[in-house]
């Protein structure tokens, strides 16, 4: 998989012809469970745009040689029987189908191999960059870049002063149904072994073979004395906040602010709305009412019994995209 200290990257050789591959990035951004996995697979089946594959992921020190020596679709099908053998079809988390190909968050690459953090910092951004020209190289270089990854919401602003031609699409959704299902998602991954996070996620595998550490996430993400609600309503808060702080300092021209229910409920004129923004035209025909299928959100009773307090709390951002109404 990713390499570490004791292997050598099957990539090592050929680094050196990233050095005059140019990207200008288009960033999904959005809180975790806000539809950014939605928006980023409809956007990658437009065909307008390259992306972060779990391929990628997976086999991120083989990234170069396997387009080089054209072994790329061997690979995909290896990982394709893979996932096969370890039992894999969806995400768990929201049913996701996984494939190799799922367009999926760069943080994953950043937290694997430069041990840092899951958003840009100044000490993973060589690798974040080298994944960007990994994938540029290695895909159509005559289209836009797309990237999402929802630890860079809180910071968005520091992407922009990293890169300045940078251009955003925020989804937004109602902030007691993200609460929800980021507490139901990281529950039921700590309750069963997701083969398939574990296969892009290093962190994941740790925290899940260490049971001692997976019983100390496990109680912090509790319902006792609604320890998880605390946790998951905190980092949707800080997410909320630094967007209605800084979105002012954000050029117009440089971003698009959509909903998730507006997604929804009318697939099509967001994706036009959207590939206007950039100034593309969709290279395939989608199948919308398949390929959007929101489901009913249920509440947990912590959230049901909380939820008129938290709305208090993010009241303004609530009335900022008129969940108020």
């Amino acid at each position: 998989m990713q390499s570490t200290n004791n292997t050598l990257s099957l990539d090592q050789p050929y680094l050196d012809r990233l050095a005059e591959v140019n990207f200008n990035p288009i960033f999904i951004m959005g809180d975790h469970r806000s539809g950014t996995t939605l928006l980023y697979k409809t956007l990658a089946a437009t065909e307008c745009f390259n992306f972060v594959k779990a391929y990628h992921i997976i086999k991120y020190d083989e990234i170069l040689s396997n387009y080089i020596y054209k072994k790329e679709n061997q690979a995909i099908q290896e990982l394709e029987e893979l996932f096969k053998s370890l039992g894999i079809s969806d995400r768990k988390i929201d049913q996701v189908v996984a494939t190799p190909n799922l367009p999926e968050e760069y943080g994953f690459i950043l937290k694997n191999v430069a041990g840092d953090e899951s958003s840009i910092t100044p000490k993973n951004l060589p690798i974040f960059q080298q994944l960007c020209r990994k994938i540029q190289l290695t895909s159509d270089p005559d289209k836009p870049l797309l990237l999402k990854n929802p630890w860079d919401m809180p910071q968005f602003m520091d992407v922009k002063s990293i890169f300045p031609a940078a251009k955003f699409i925020f989804i937004h959704r109602y902030p007691i149904h993200i609460i929800n299902s980021k507490l139901k998602a990281v529950r039921l991954m700590l309750s069963i072994r997701g083969a398939y996070t574990a296969l892009i996620s290093r962190r994941y595998r740790k925290i899940y073979d260490q049971p001692i550490r997976r019983l100390i996430y496990q109680f912090l993400y509790s319902s006792y004395f609604n320890l998880g609600l605390k946790q998951v309503t905190k980092t949707t808060s800080q997410s909320t906040s630094y967007y209605l702080n800084n979105i002012s300092s954000l050029p117009s021209i440089d971003y698009l602010s959509i909903t998730y229910e507006e997604f929804c409920k009318n697939p099509k004129a967001i994706i036009s709305k959207i590939l206007g923004f950039l100034q593309l035209q969709p290279k395939s025909t989608l199948d919308y009412e398949n390929l959007i299928k929101p489901r009913p959100v249920k509440l947990l009773p912590e959230v049901k019994s909380q939820s008129d307090e938290i709305c208090h709390k993010l009241q303004a951002y609530l009335t900022y995209h008129g969940y108020d109404t």
